[in-house]
């Protein structure tokens, strides 16, 4: 089960390293992941990480379960503006087309 692969820091080791590549050799100004709404185990590990909410995608999981898109600015986004959250929830269909 899933349960004996957490604590190990293998989501902390993928998304630093996922962080590495995005700045070092992307140089993005963001990294962005989506995660369950109701995985609030992984929601507060991404926040300590320094991720935050950037918006809700509605119903994303399968048309019955919401996500979050959290992101995390890199050094390129002096100014943060990737990071600023949406106020308002958006549709998936809306997701594919800023991206």
């Amino acid at each position: 089960h899933e349960a004996q692969f957490r604590r190990l820091g293998i989501a902390s080791t993928l998304m630093s390293f996922t962080e590495a590549v995005s700045q070092n050799t992307h140089n993005c100004y963001f990294v962005d992941l989506f995660v369950r709404k109701s995985n609030a185990l992984a929601i507060n590990m991404y926040k300590r990480m320094g991720y935050i909410v950037y918006r809700t995608i509605i119903n994303y999981y399968g048309g019955n379960e919401d996500a979050y898109d959290m992101r995390k600015a890199l050094a390129r986004d002096k100014e943060r503006k990737s990071v600023i959250p949406l106020p308002r929830p958006v549709r998936i269909e809306d997701v594919y087309i800023t991206m």
